[in-house]
């Protein structure tokens, strides 16, 4: 068994600004980059070590790695970056498609406007994680930082489980999966802002 960290980035003018941010990318507010501190002092005081460091490449994710790591020897990875929203890009966020009734993610709504829809995004995610996964120390946990909309996109690909409703993936949210021949398994969603611990059955 492997153990993924899979971390979305801190608070960014954008997220501040209620601006949809997906392909684009804009920087840490100073709150976001405190945020990034609040993670690196939880992982510090579980005693989480990390062996190889991961970031989308998009300076948000690097950042974030970097602040919560204290490190700079990371891979950039395409394959985790944000959903794209096409059209919808740096626009306000009330602008977006409503969920339809029912579903629990975007799925295809932005595929007409230029965009990727939720498939697309779970599956990139999955090939790029399994192959940092395969790649992996089973004695060294992996650290990779993503963004909410993928993290999301990935759960719903990979999680057999259902979380809670008032379980989010906000900034600096922490996803615990165990990795295992191929196979995902969500353990923990952590919040390392307000120490609390959603533990996954």
């Amino acid at each position: 068994m492997k153990d993924l960290y899979l971390m979305r980035h801190g608070q960014t003018f954008f997220n501040q600004e209620g601006l949809v941010q997906g392909a684009c990318d804009s920087p840490l507010t100073e709150l976001g980059a405190e945020q990034a501190q609040q993670a690196r002092t939880y992982f510090e005081q579980a005693g989480i070590c990390f062996g190889r460091l991961y970031s989308s490449t998009q300076e948000r994710a690097c950042d974030t790695l970097e602040l919560v790591s204290g490190r700079t020897d990371y891979t950039r990875l395409k394959g985790v970056k944000e959903w794209h929203f096409g059209l919808f890009e740096a626009q306000p966020e009330r602008l977006q498609p409503t969920f339809r009734p029912g579903a629990v993610s975007f799925e295809d709504l932005f595929v007409p406007y230029g965009g990727e829809d939720a498939e697309q995004v779970g599956e990139r995610m999955l090939l790029t994680l399994t192959q940092v996964m395969d790649k992996a120390d089973r004695q060294e946990p992996t650290l990779v930082v993503s963004h909410g909309g993928a993290m999301w996109a990935f759960y719903l690909k990979v999680a057999a489980q259902a979380l809670d409703s008032k379980v989010r993936f906000g900034n600096c949210a922490i996803c615990h999966y165990q990795y295992d021949q191929g196979h995902f398994k969500l353990v923990q969603v952590i919040d390392p802002l307000t120490g609390s611990v959603y533990e996954c059955e």
